[in-house]
């Protein structure tokens, strides 16, 4: 092998890993002012000491059938990210989520002899099994974020630890939302624009139809502003950019598109209700293939129902106030709240960036 140009290559594919990828570029290069970081990231893994080699935003999408109409182009983005792996030749490379592109990738650097980490495994408890066995075969330490993905991991003899889940740390415990409600309902639409295509024209209807209430909603820098400028024609709306855990502890209620989000509102002690919609085919083709019965953090990492999942054709105006109303009633937030309580006890109080950091510190 040539000699390394990189101690640490991270590769990520959306906001969510580049947020984990800075906290963990910002640690080890307060252990170590000299290393050598490139990444496949953002702004946030840039501003923290990282050399960004592609931009996430150049290649991030989601979906089935999205991701079907540009394999070529991801077939070039991952080439790309092959002769990256090879004219850089880091000592360790740290792959976070993003399953699609980086279980190829894995793959591609063991055959190499490169090291090979992984923060976030791919949901193979969830669909598409196999996945596990290349993970087991290619990888050779899994960080993973949620408690219950150790046991089905290890029946595969993958290499794998809990290391807790970086919102504890990030978030504070919030107090109870009982008292003093104001009317004001965060929304969070997501942070893809393929996401935001189909969430946003339903929150405008939902804002039209509720007018005495006060809307927050939630935006990312990622995406470009134009995509929210019809939430300024609104006077009960008031847009929050990259403040989303401001926008949610002021608010009663929010209405959350799925993902990581449901279980940052949940931390921040906030009743909610997780929507989730994407392309007929898209969804036909997920419906086939998930096999767990939640699509919400919350409800997977406590296994029963906690919070209302309203999915495709469900997530409609009026599914949504209707949930809304319940969550007003005072004995709907106390069941809630006991029950984001003990989803915090189930996570635990471990640093994440601490464990990879100290893992990744043994490599390097």
């Amino acid at each position: 092998m040539v000699k390394s140009k990189s101690d640490l290559l991270i590769i990520c594919g959306e906001r969510s890993g580049d947020l984990h990828g800075s906290i963990i570029v910002k640690k080890l290069l307060s252990v170590n002012p000299k290393l050598k970081i490139h990444c496949w990231g953002g702004d946030l893994m840039k501003k923290s000491g990282a050399i960004v080699l592609e931009d996430y935003r150049n290649y991030s999408t989601m979906g089935f059938v999205e991701v079907f109409f540009r394999l070529n182009f991801f077939f070039k983005k991952l080439q790309l990210c092959k002769k990256h792996i090879i004219k850089y030749s880091p000592k360790v490379i740290l792959l976070i989520d993003f399953p699609g592109f980086n279980l190829r990738l894995a793959k591609f650097a063991k055959k190499r002899g490169f090291k090979v980490h992984y923060l976030i495994p791919p949901k193979a408890w969830a669909w598409n099994q196999n996945r596990v066995n290349t993970l087991a075969k290619f990888v050779d330490r899994i960080y993973s974020i949620l408690p219950f993905e150790v046991d089905f991991f290890n029946k595969f003899n993958c290499n794998i630890s809990y290391v807790g889940n970086p919102l504890t740390k990030h978030i504070n415990v919030a107090k109870n939302k009982d008292d003093n409600l104001k009317k004001t309902i965060s929304l969070l639409p997501g942070s893809r624009e393929s996401e935001l295509k189909y969430s946003i024209p339903i929150f405008k209807e939902i804002i039209v139809k509720l007018k005495n209430f006060n809307f927050l909603v939630c935006g990312v820098n990622n995406i470009k502003k134009e995509v929210y400028s019809d939430f300024k024609k609104f006077k009960n709306v008031t847009l929050y950019f990259d403040r989303t855990y401001e926008a949610v502890s002021s608010s009663d209620v929010a209405v959350v598109m799925s993902g990581t989000a449901s279980l940052e509102v949940s931390l921040l002690k906030v009743p909610q209700v997780v929507v989730y919609k994407t392309s007929y085919l898209s969804y036909l083709i997920g419906r086939l293939l998930i096999k767990t019965k939640y699509i919400s953090l919350v409800n997977l990492v406590l296994d029963r129902d906690v919070v209302t999942e309203l999915i495709q054709g469900d997530f409609n105006k009026e599914n949504v106030i209707s949930e809304i109303d319940m969550l007003y009633e005072k004995n709907n937030r106390i069941k809630i709240s006991r029950s984001y309580d003990e989803l915090r006890d189930r996570i635990g109080d471990k640093i994440t960036e601490n464990e990879v950091c100290e893992k990744l510190v043994k490599e390097l």
